[in-house]
């Protein structure tokens, strides 16, 4: 059994690491993570995708939207929807958003309840991570929303939608990630080196 502290010391080191990345460190990752990420035939056929807002060091997949392949493609980004809100939901996203920041700092497109989408409305779900492992295990930042928000659907026979892409630089694999019963391991990861696929 690992204790918070275990986790804890793993984010600290993690993220110290990703935060001393230079600016021209941190687009070279970025440029490698979408060529990368182009080359996923789940990406080719997803219509409804999610990415996130890169803070603090973290990778950046925001220049998928400005490629041919995703010309025909609808992006969104993770919202808390109100100020005690507990689950993501996902807010339709371009190049002009009108964006606000959440109550973590984090920008956030501003647009009506209506045109939110829960999760199962997506095709796929580009997701940061502070570190993973081989077996498809992440570990976040602690908030616990990305868990809390796809617990339902790992209660469901059978996994369609969404498909789920943890990202993140080469260095944040781990031999091993502490986890509990209610973390959703993902199905593929993708660096800015490579991309791992751990189940369908």
């Amino acid at each position: 059994m690992f204790s918070d502290s275990t986790k804890s010391d793993l984010r600290k080191k993690i993220r110290q690491q990703r935060q001393s990345l230079s600016p021209h460190a941190l687009q070279q990752a970025s440029l490698g993570l979408c060529r990368q990420i182009l080359q996923l035939r789940h990406y080719q056929k997803a219509r409804r995708i999610a990415l996130y807002w890169p803070m603090q060091g973290e990778i950046n997949p925001l220049p998928l939207l400005y490629h041919r392949l995703s010309l025909h493609k609808h992006f969104y980004l993770p919202v808390l929807s109100g100020s005690f809100a507990q689950k993501l939901r996902f807010a339709p996203f371009h190049a002009n958003s009108r964006m606000h920041p959440n109550g973590f700092r984090i920008p956030e497109p501003q647009v009506a309840a209506e045109a939110l989408l829960a999760p199962q409305d997506l095709d796929l779900l580009i997701l940061p991570l502070v570190a993973f492992d081989a077996e498809g295990y992440r570990l976040g930042m602690g908030g616990g929303f990305y868990d809390r928000s796809l617990a339902s659907l790992s209660h469901r026979e059978h996994w369609q939608h969404p498909h789920l892409l943890g990202v993140g630089h080469a260095f944040q694999q781990v031999a091993h990630i502490p986890r509990e019963p209610w973390d959703v391991p993902l199905g593929m990861v993708c660096t800015d080196q490579t991309c791992y696929r751990m189940r369908p």
